[in-house]
């Protein structure tokens, strides 16, 4: 019996008993699976977060904060905590700077006629829709003529329009928080980068920052950003400013660059995502290593079953090393098919996963690669104990096995 012969041998085999054949490849399909679909996920939301902290206006931007929100202990009499006017004013005196905003977060009631609904307040410049991940989809951004002007406009989301307004169009209604009038410019909805906000909703209202700031003065602006040029140095850039807040308004160390932290965060997430990836994997792997011991118990079930067999073909001339290949054949037969089919899976699993929480995929050809060239190791290892067994029968007992 040449190769041909015995795969087309072990092929038959397998379809006399497809649904055991099909159990038995189980295990490899769910491992093979989970590995291929784990790390597109993973890699997916790395390169989201990645492709945000790396963005042209993340790179131009410099984070000026009061030093005293990252030293520890509580804030002390006279310590600055918040900017001022001035310390914006000072910032846009420098050659090479475009812009200088802040933003501002906290939660309040937003009310009409009568619905009250408790929602997140984000304030910000007109293209805060950058900076906080969201897209218009009716009517329209706040622009940077509302910013200067300080109106009440603001956009909500869609889950918020949908419980204070129902199916009718937000867009014109006028909303009150805390007391002020705010008219509804526009409906946001969230990039695929807010995964949990887009599977689950959230309520938000947004709004200009120096709106914000004119209605709630007590709200600290902790954070100042400066937008600059290209090409200009950033950390020379960053040093005059911070310097110049120090010395010319506050004469102290009252401010830092903190500009920094994005590349921390660049590298924080790379390593999480790198260690939930191996974590998850390896349990993965563990459903392979099942699956192995399944197709090796279910072999070892086959050559007790085909004991005959053997014997007939062993008397008619076949040799040890045609029996042994013959079921090692079968056992890699099983793990390849479901390795592949694991692939398939995963791949679809990884676009359907894409599909529900809007989150990019990646899949990884070196996952597949190394999912593929598990389930042939896999079925190697695990048949070569019952084909080993199988060859090595003595041709009389077995023709004699009842």
């Amino acid at each position: 019996m040449n190769l041909t012969e015995m795969v087309l041998s072990a092929w038959t085999s397998l379809m006399s008993n497809k649904l055991r054949s099909f159990l038995t490849m189980l295990g490899i399909l769910i491992g093979v699976a989970s590995i291929i679909a784990i790390v597109a996920i993973g890699r997916g939301g790395k390169a989201a977060i990645v492709s945000i902290i790396q963005s042209n206006r993340a790179q131009q931007t410099i984070q000026i904060i009061p030093t005293e929100l990252v030293q520890p202990g509580l804030p002390q009499p006279g310590q600055v905590l918040s900017f001022s006017t001035r310390d914006f004013d000072i910032a846009r005196q420098f050659s090479g700077v475009q812009s200088v905003y802040y933003t501002l977060s906290g939660q309040g009631v937003v009310d009409f006629g009568g619905k009250q609904v408790t929602a997140s307040l984000n304030a910000g410049p007109s293209y805060m829709d950058e900076l906080s991940h969201f897209v218009v989809v009716q009517g329209r951004m706040f622009s940077n003529v509302d910013v200067i002007a300080r109106r009440r406009v603001g956009l909500v989301s869609q889950s918020l329009a949908k419980k204070l307004f129902g199916n009718t169009s937000p867009v014109g209604k006028v909303v009150t928080i805390g007391g002020y009038p705010m008219e509804v410019v526009g409906v946001t909805a969230s990039t695929q980068f807010n995964l949990l906000s887009g599977i689950f909703g959230s309520d938000t209202f947004y709004f200009p920052a120096t709106t914000a700031h004119d209605l709630f003065p007590w709200w600290d602006i902790s954070e100042m950003d400066v937008q600059v040029a290209q090409g200009v140095n950033k950390t020379a850039m960053a040093h005059q400013i911070v310097t110049a807040l120090n010395i010319n308004a506050h004469n102290a160390q009252a401010f830092e660059d903190a500009s920094g932290f994005l590349v921390g965060v660049e590298q924080t997430v790379g390593k999480i995502t790198a260690i939930l990836t191996l974590i998850i994997g390896a349990i993965a792997g563990i459903a392979l290593v099942v699956g192995g011991v399944g197709v090796m118990n279910i072999m070892l079930v086959s050559v007790t079953e085909r004991t005959g067999e053997i014997g007939i073909r062993m008397s008619l001339g076949a040799t040890r090393r045609a029996i042994l290949l013959q079921f090692l054949i079968e056992a890699v037969m099983i793990t390849v098919l479901g390795g592949a089919l694991g692939i398939l899976i995963g791949v679809i699993g990884a676009q359907i996963v894409s599909w529900v929480t809007k989150l990019h995929t990646e899949v990884s050809w070196f996952a597949v690669l190394v999912g593929f060239l598990f389930s042939i190791i896999i079925g190697v290892l695990c048949g070569l104990y019952p084909a080993n067994k199988a060859s090595k029968l003595n041709p009389i007992d077995a023709l004699r096995y009842e």
